[in-house]
């Protein structure tokens, strides 16, 4: 039914309305959560909120839907462009991979691009729940009221000042109040006034809130009459006076006091565009105090470089023929350069120096006498190294014992070390044969213990309190220095050298351009992460931290040896049994086995058909549910036209329209005669052929006066009371 212009008008105010207030829901989240592309999120609200105001069809709707979330998991998240053959086969390995994490519990693998599409499922659902309160229920006052409670609780419980939010919110609700409220006594009254009486009302309602609201905004106020509840609620958990208070978010030089509170800094640091994702490297720490990350003392050197001069460090590299180039913009001024893994050289237009510490590895730029000196933009040349797997699963305990005395350093532990730390990293690796797998059951161990990941309730230790063996055994809660310190400590506990490293994460992706991808490092972005020494291969990072995926390219060449297979596979064969010599032929072999693995051969060839048979064919079974009101009878109508007009078809048909009738809504109440009912169908149908029916109907139950119907003119009537409900 066409809708009248003056009702679409009006939901169109009211949808308008409700996007700027999902606008204040999408902003704390964005800011809390260092979340980019608030634009995109926006544009994807806007459109499903426009499909729902157009009454778009459910299935064309969700195509749609679905059509856009896709693009933006492609545009975002793959390094391929959207309509490339890499599309499909990146979708189905964060489908299978994703799938994979969550079925074995393992959420904190979970990708980003898993987590956005569930994050616009969920404005998909929230918006399908408006658009039922705004057009049917014709009331907004729940989803107002928890919007008010959402950004009250974000502006009490963290960084987010949500004053400015709540005033426009507040506005914004009270206006569309008014207006559902002015539908809905418009409605129960039923008159047959013109629109612009019905905005009579309105616009006074309009004129009435904004002039209040302007008032009240500019109005002076008073503080706070309740005192701020965040303190309380920490005395009462334990919390309070256990710290130097919350500090801000950051790469810092002072890692000496670990632990506490950060406040959230989304200042944006640097920008780098690169084909490849990074961690961002600037030093590494070895001395753990108890309470935080020092320099150990010795005598170590330093070493300079020119501009676009090969850089040694103890890490690995990729292959000459795999260097790229990764071009950094700084923002905010930094002595230190910004290193990458594979690192080759860096690139500066000014004849610049670079001093690289033997100790930490950290370089700097060479300071003039007097001045201050630092890198506007340079650009880095690297090789991304590739871990061979054969060769990290001959890293046997035993090569540890060859180690030199250099790395003893990376083994320090502080002599107060509680004994239960030491034991924990036993019994993380109980059973692990080689070396990288211990590290990895160490890496693992955090993502299934009861660990959570949290920037604001991680505690400090207490004087005589070792900073790690509290965050493993009584908190559980902190975030990555908790994690990748811990993660070092049971390590060396184990006799494996590890080392602290500090840096950047990733950041937040950006578009491409020209095939390279734009990456937006902020305060926030600030990261420590593990690197572990395995003889045999060297030095290799490592992420422990929750939420976060580590960037290490692995390359699985473990030779598979076919004789160890089948004796695994085989069942253990008696001595005295003989073994046949002669090789069974392909015409020898069991059928059903050939043709088993043939069929799958031949299926693997296809994947890509079969994966659109089947969603072409879950498409298809989606429509004909939504629409079974239509096709069933239609189906009913011509195989009831083919039969002969009877008593028992005559039974059939009627019971097939009586389940018709309750498709549409028409059931037969309890207690109610068929009498009864089909008055109750007829009034609603504006018919009378189901009196007709149910009179015969009657008599075919109670044996009445069977040879005067006429069948002819009972099928007529059957057929046109199904196309009546169909219509």
């Amino acid at each position: 039914m066409k809708r009248p212009l003056g009702e679409f008008i009006e939901l169109t105010i009211a949808y308008i309305i409700i996007f700027f207030i999902l606008r204040e829901w999408l902003i704390p989240i964005m800011q809390l959560t260092n979340t980019g592309g608030m634009q995109l999120f926006l544009v994807f609200i806007g459109l499903s909120l426009a499909l729902s105001l157009c009454r778009v069809h459910p299935i064309l709707s969700g195509l749609v839907k679905l059509g856009y979330i896709t693009w933006l998991i492609v545009f975002t998240y793959s390094t391929s462009p959207v309509f490339s053959g890499e599309t499909l086969p990146f979708l189905l390995s964060e489908w299978t991979g994703n799938m994979a994490s969550i079925l074995s519990g393992d959420f904190g693998q979970v990708s980003n691009a898993f987590r956005t599409v569930l994050f616009l499922v969920l404005i998909w659902m929230l918006v399908y729940l408006i658009h039922h309160w705004v057009s049917v229920r014709k009331n907004i006052f729940y989803f107002f009221a928890m919007t008010v409670f959402f950004i009250a609780t974000l502006d009490t419980f963290s960084d987010y000042d949500g004053k400015a939010a709540i005033v426009k919110v507040i506005v914004l609700g009270l206006i569309m109040t008014g207006v559902l409220f002015v539908k809905r006594l418009w409605l129960q009254v039923e008159t047959t006034s013109t629109i612009l009486e019905k905005w009579k009302i309105v616009i006074p309602m309009l004129v009435s809130v904004l002039l209040v609201s302007s008032v009240a905004f500019f109005l002076p106020k008073t503080g706070p009459t309740w005192a701020d509840p965040v303190p309380f609620i920490q005395e009462i958990t334990g919390q309070a006076g256990s710290g130097t208070g919350e500090k801000s978010v950051g790469y810092g030089q002072d890692d000496s006091q670990l632990g506490g509170p950060f406040q959230g800094d989304n200042t944006l640091i640097f920008t780098a565009s690169s084909r490849d994702r990074h961690y961002w490297r600037i030093e590494t720490k070895d001395t753990y105090t108890s309470k935080g990350w020092i320099i150990s003392d010795g005598n170590f050197g330093k070493n300079v470089y020119e501009t676009n001069t090969p850089i040694h460090t103890s890490l690995q590299v990729g292959l000459p023929e795999n260097e790229r180039q990764i071009q950094l913009d700084i923002a905010i001024p930094m002595p230190f350069l910004i290193q990458t893994y594979g690192l080759l050289s860096v690139s500066a237009q000014d004849a610049t120096l670079f001093i690289q510490d033997e100790q930490t590895e950290k370089m700097t730029i060479e300071q003039q006498a007097g001045e201050s000196k630092s890198l506007s933009n340079y650009s880095l040349s690297y090789s991304e190294p590739v871990y061979s797997m054969e060769q990290l699963q001959l890293s046997y305990p035993t090569t540890l014992e060859t180690l030199d005395p250099s790395y003893n350093r990376f083994l320090q532990l502080p002599n107060q070390l509680p004994q239960r730390v030491r034991d924990l990293a036993s019994d993380i690796t109980q059973g692990k044969a080689t070396i990288y797998d211990q590290i990895k059951a160490v890496e693992s161990y955090f993502r299934t213990n009861g660990f959570r990941y949290d920037k604001n309730e991680a505690a400090i230790p207490a004087e005589n309190q070792d900073y790690v063996d509290q965050f493993l055994f009584d908190t559980k809660v902190g975030y990555c220095d908790n994690f990748s310190t811990s993660m070092v400590v049971l390590l060396r506990s184990l006799g494996i050298p590890a080392r602290w490293v500090k840096g950047f994460a990733p950041g937040t992706v950006g578009p491409i351009t020209d095939g390279l991808r734009e990456y937006r490092i902020t305060n926030d972005n600030a990261h420590s992460w593990v690197e572990a020494y395995i003889p045999g291969t060297g030095w290799m990072e490592f992420e422990p931290t929750i939420g976060f995926t580590g960037n290490v390219n692995i390359d699985y060449d473990i030779p598979l040896d076919t004789a160890d297979q089948e004796e695994v596979l085989q069942p253990e064969k008696k001595p005295e049994q003989p073994q046949p010599q002669e090789k069974v032929s392909e015409k020898e072999q069991s059928p059903s086995t050939f043709n088993l693995d043939a069929v799958w051969t031949w299926l693997k060839k296809f994947t890509y058909v079969w994966i659109a048979i089947v969603v072409l064919l879950i498409i298809i079974s989606i429509t004909l549910y939504l629409q079974r009101k239509t096709w069933i009878p239609k189906t009913h109508v011509r195989v009831y036209r083919k039969k002969v007009a009877d008593w028992s078809n005559f039974d059939s048909s009627y019971h097939v329209l009586l389940k018709q009738l309750s498709r549409i809504g028409l059931r037969r109440r309890d207690g109610e005669t068929l009498r009864a009912f089909a008055e109750r169908v007829d009034a609603a149908l504006e018919t009378d052929e189901m009196q007709k029916l149910t009179e015969v109907y009657e008599q075919h139950v109670y044996g009445k006066d069977k040879e005067e119907v006429d069948f002819r003119e009972l099928k007529e009537s059957w057929e046109y009371l199904i196309n009546r409900t169909i219509s």
